[in-house]
């Protein structure tokens, strides 16, 4: 009888070697919240003359998104918003003072290709998507602004993920993002945003 017993209790044996205790999910969620930082602002004719450039101070970044991982790949989706309040524009009069904000929000499908090989893992990181680009309260004399217009958006990155557990990492990042350029009703322009986002966050398997 335990000679019997012995194949299958070795092929079972095998089995449960061959599987981890713990399989990770390669499945994960990820939020991160930061500073934004748009370059100066160019607005430009309807024949792409440059009219003036409106410059912003830094605000805030927020991104959220759920991804897989391919061993040393991961492709998310993202949602991002990025609000920026306004500083000065200045265009062939002079420099004025500038009221009201510049948005983006942003839908994008990333790729990132991780370095696994430190304990530490570096990564890359590049997406692509639809952006709404938003102007609130922003004047141009005689109307104050206040509209949205979508956009092709685009980022690019590096970072860094420090594992605080099996299945969370702390994740510090750069990215540079931007959107193409959006014309403005009324004949009040056309312009692009683009600048840095510095963001901090935590990236957890599901």
């Amino acid at each position: 009888m335990k000679k019997k017993l012995s194949l299958p209790g070795v092929l079972l044996a095998a089995g449960m070697f061959a599987v981890p205790a713990h399989a990770e999910s390669p499945y994960y969620v990820s939020g991160n919240i930061g500073a934004s930082s748009f370059s100066k602002i160019k607005i430009e004719t309807s024949s792409g003359a440059l009219e003036g450039t409106a410059k912003t101070k830094a605000g805030i970044d927020l991104t959220g998104a759920i991804g897989r991982s391919f061993g040393d790949f991961r492709v998310e989706g993202e949602v991002g918003y990025q609000r920026n309040n306004s500083d000065t524009y200045t265009f062939p009069m002079g420099v004025f003072p500038l009221t009201g904000n510049f948005s983006v929000t942003s839908c994008l499908l990333n790729g990132y290709y991780d370095f696994k090989s430190c304990k530490l893992k570096p990564y890359l990181s590049a997406g692509v998507g639809i952006a709404r680009v938003s102007l609130n309260k922003v004047p141009d004399p005689p109307v104050i602004l206040r509209e949205s217009h979508s956009a092709f958006g685009y980022q690019v990155g590096a970072g860094v993920a420090i594992p605080l557990s099996k299945t969370i990492d702390l994740d510090a990042r750069y990215r540079y993002s931007g959107t193409t350029k959006v014309t403005l009703t009324d004949n009040h322009g056309k312009l692009g945003i683009h600048g840095s986002g510095f963001l901090l966050g935590l990236r957890m398997g599901i």
